[in-house]
């Protein structure tokens, strides 16, 4: 009898620690950074020291982590992306990107094409209204948006900057953490001076001047006017290419 009591406390035993081993496991799996590229890993762990655990993150190869606004409180980020990549940059100096910076901003139509040209790591979503820098730092990307704002706000022409090489100057300026400071507070108060409204969504004037139908409503996605739109067979129109039907009657546009 003794010797059965003996063998079920071992066998217990040996479960816990099977079971132990196993929840360990688990724990370390979802907390070992499994990036592929050292750079991306010690970002990770940088803005994880800055803002906590992110909002979505997928830590195995070729994963992301992603830190939305309500990780973000105080700052005037809209959202964090750091992606498992290395996206190679010759200027101002060889480097990776893989780290993106976005914030809220409406760039005026006239400034569009002067504030993407800055660099190859800034675009623009006219739709969303969110301007966004991809740099191998938090740092580069403050310095970068920084100088995008300042065309975007009509403090600098693209001119001037590519002139007197300001771009190159500025990201070599970020070795001075005051800097870094400065831009990112000047950053701040672009964005709060901005001349257009990053909240309204609907078209993008460049590629639509004529602008939305009347009375449109960008929360309901409706126009004021149901009779605005035609009803013409031709020109009724769905974007759910899964519920089109083959209409021999439309031709194709060919240009």
């Amino acid at each position: 009898m003794k010797e059965m009591n003996l063998q079920n406390v071992l066998n217990i035993l040996l479960i816990l620690l099977i079971v132990t081993i196993l929840i360990l496991g688990v724990i370390l799996s979802l907390n070992i950074n499994n990036f592929k590229h050292k750079d991306a890993s010690e970002q990770y762990n940088i803005l994880t020291k800055k803002y906590g655990n992110p909002s979505i993150s997928d830590l195995s190869e070729g994963g992301i982590a992603i830190w939305k606004k309500n990780k973000l409180k105080g700052t005037c980020f809209h959202e964090i992306k750091l992606l498992d990549e290395s996206v190679s940059h010759c200027v101002p100096a060889p480097h990776r990107d893989f780290l993106y910076t976005y914030v809220k901003y409406e760039v005026p139509d006239d400034k569009v094409l002067d504030v993407i040209s800055l660099s190859g790591s800034v675009a623009y979503d006219p739709l969303k209204k969110e301007l966004r820098a991809r740099c191998g730092s938090e740092a580069a990307n403050i310095g970068t948006l920084y100088l995008a704002t300042a065309i975007g706000n009509s403090r600098i022409t693209f001119d001037e900057i590519l002139k007197k090489g300001l771009y190159k100057k500025v990201i070599l300026s970020l070795q001075n953490k005051q800097n870094i400071e400065i831009y990112y507070n000047k950053l701040c108060k672009a964005l709060e001076e901005q001349p257009g409204n990053p909240n309204w969504s609907g078209y993008f004037g460049l590629a639509f001047p004529d602008g939305c139908c009347d009375g449109y409503d960008p929360n309901k996605n409706t126009c004021g006017k149901q009779e605005n739109f035609k009803t013409d067979k031709s020109e009724k129109f769905t974007d759910k290419t899964d519920k089109n039907k083959n209409d021999p009657t439309l031709e194709p546009v060919i240009v």
